[in-house]
């Protein structure tokens, strides 16, 4: 009678399981006796012996560690059984689909109508797995020119990170070993469209315990398949998405390279800013194909990246955002040679096609990433670890934003316009915030508040935003298009900072002429010092600091009776005869307002309120 496949499958995943860990395998290896263990497992077991000797865990047979070799085939077959599905039948269909662990799922890729879609199944089944919800993250990213060999060092990033635990060269496998993984191959046509992930994560130790571990691989820049807006979106939502950034460049940093780092810093930083997220958080310049020995690796690259952040220093507004990641102590440059003519044009990527010097170069690269990975945790503007769950909502909300968003990078031409545009509009809205900032000090102080109604206010500021419009049109580059653009932007953002200041200014006039006119009966405000001071603002603050306050035809009745009563409280002598005087003066016109038809009250209130003084 023949079995269920399902029961099967599972049969197979039970004799692909570790007797130490109870896990399938992960780095199998073969000892004397034939029994296969997990490389970890077993080194963690016998250091934990009590015994000078080294004995299976199973049969308890005697054995030489020199002897362990690690069993390819064996994690060969283990690979591939893991990702079989357990049903007990196959051919059943399921009403819902699970992702298979341990393989590249698009994360970002483009709809019909060209804008970033988010693949949600796929960023949950990886950020939000019960392992890594509640783990902080780490994520490798690569970007850079097409056809540059990211997928292919990413592959090897694969190996090592499956074999942490190896001390000797073991992990980049045997030498005729076909490169598995992130899909691959040589050629000019591209492979790699939109931004995938390895959906399985790697865990490792940190200071602080384990870290989930995530590659990424998005397509090239700088193809002419692709616009530029969404080549540029792509890749600065890897930089978004990576806590370790590598930009991959060809021979050697260009003006090109640093044109593209500059938009997806700016791209990054435009939308990141809104969820707290750093653009890049650690930078590595790996050089590709290095052409100018003999000094390869870190050493090298230093030095390289010294003598790109002096050249750049002497053109300061040029490059300025990739000039100020470069600057960082967080990025860093590698110099990497060619890798050799057989692995080019071969299609196995085998570490035997390999030069010599390649071998030992990508060798120390990828394990000085892999031995530090547990340090780089993904966190936002406080430095703050995000768990799992947190970077699956803010990821969520970027693909959101960055559909919004629209930045016209048709070319490093137009990007270079649209920076100088961008940066002019930043910088006359900080003269504009600095003009209110001293308007608003200037007003504070009530006596000096008094001296400047709010109608003159809003003359004052409609001069200071004519003059910073004609400065903007001065200083903007760009077709009549772009610069119209530009000026609009600019006189929306002054009309509505304008706007609000005003409506607090003119509060804040009403509540001094207010706060004048309460205290004028015990002498808080005087003009000329005296009694002559006090019964000079009784008059006039009286009557019109509270026609202020309501602004209708009331308000003069009201006005005419506080008048009346202040003056009445400030005592005789000069000050008080001046102060009925003018007092006087006031209740008539009062009343004559309100005698007036509607719209002569309106203009005679706005008399009253905005146009005339309290104090001169």
């Amino acid at each position: 009678m023949s079995r269920p496949v399902g029961g099967m499958i599972q049969n197979l995943q039970e004799d692909i399981t570790c007797s130490i860990c109870l896990e399938s395998f992960n780095n199998p290896v073969s000892i004397d006796c034939g029994h296969n263990f997990c490389q970890d497992c077993l080194f963690t077991h016998w250091n934990d012996s009590l015994h000078s000797q080294y004995r299976c865990p199973e049969c308890r047979h005697l054995c030489h560690p020199e002897r362990m070799k690690l069993d390819t085939r064996l994690k060969s077959l283990v690979e591939k059984i893991v990702q079989l599905p357990l049903l007990e039948e196959v051919n059943k269909k399921m009403p819902t689909t699970s992702l298979v662990l341990g393989q590249p799922v698009q994360l970002v890729g483009l709809d019909e109508n060209g804008d970033l879609c988010l693949n949600a199944e796929a960023l949950c089944s990886c950020l939000e797995q019960e392992e890594v919800k509640d783990t902080p993250i780490c994520l490798i990213s690569i970007v850079g020119e097409q056809r540059r060999g990211k997928s292919f060092l990413l592959n090897f990033f694969l190996r090592r990170l499956k074999n942490l635990a190896a001390t000797d060269n073991s992990w980049m496998g045997q030498e005729d070993e076909p490169l598995t993984g992130f899909e691959w191959h040589p050629g000019i046509n591209r492979i790699t469209k939109g931004i995938w992930i390895w959906n399985q994560p790697f865990l490792v130790r940190s200071n602080n315990g384990k870290v989930a571990l995530f590659l990424i691989d998005t397509e090239g820049s700088m193809d002419i398949e692709r616009s530029k807006e969404n080549s540029v979106k792509l890749s600065a939502f890897s930089m978004l998405l990576s806590s370790y950034q590598i930009l991959n460049l060809s021979h050697m940093l260009k003006d090109t390279d640093l044109e593209y780092l500059e938009m997806f810093l700016y791209v990054a930083e435009t939308v990141g800013h809104q969820y707290k997220l750093k653009p890049v958080q650690h930078l590595d310049l790996l050089v590709r194909d290095w052409l100018f020995p003999p000094t390869y690796g870190f050493q090298g690259g230093q030095n390289y990246l010294h003598d790109i952040i002096q050249k750049l220093e002497g053109q300061p507004n040029r490059h300025p955002r990739a000039l100020q990641t470069l600057k960082s102590t967080n990025s860093r440059c590698y110099l990497m040679p060619f890798p050799g003519k057989e692995l080019v044009m071969g299609t196995e990527g085998t570490i035997a096609d390999m030069d010599e010097d390649f071998r030992e170069c990508l060798k120390d690269y990828v394990s000085d990433i892999a031995n530090s990975a547990g340090m780089r945790m993904k966190g936002n503007r406080d430095s703050m670890p995000l768990t799992g769950t947190q970077l699956a909502v803010k990821i969520k909300d970027l693909s959101d934003l960055m559909k919004k968003y629209q930045f016209g990078f048709s070319s490093p031409t137009q990007m270079a316009i649209t920076f100088h545009n961008l940066n002019t509009q930043e910088v006359l809205q900080k003269k504009f915030t600095e003009f209110i900032k001293e308007q608003d000090r200037l007003s504070r102080p009530l006596l000096a508040g008094l001296q400047v109604t709010p109608a003159s206010m809003t003359k004052r500021f409609q001069k200071k935003q004519q003059e910073l419009l004609q400065e903007c049109n001065d200083f903007l580059q760009g077709d009549k298009p772009c610069r119209t653009h530009s000026v609009s932007c600019l006189e929306k953002h002054l009309q509505h900072e304008t706007k609000d200041f005003l409506e607090l200014y003119t509060r804040r006039y009403k509540f001094h002429a207010l706060k004048a006119g309460a205290a004028i009966g015990v002498g808080a405000v005087g003009f000329a010092g005296g009694v002559i001071g006090a019964g000079v603002a009784a008059a006039l603050l009286a009557a019109e600091a509270i026609i202020l306050s309501t602004g209708t035809a009331a308000t003069f009745a009201i006005g005419t009776m506080a008048g009346a009563g202040t003056f009445a409280l400030v005592g005789g002598g000069l000050g008080a005869g001046v102060g009925n005087h003018i007092g006087n003066a006031k209740i008539k016109e009062a009343k004559n307002v309100a005698e007036d038809d509607k719209e002569t009250e309106e203009e005679e209130e706005e008399n009253l309120s905005d146009e005339r003084h309290l104090i001169s």
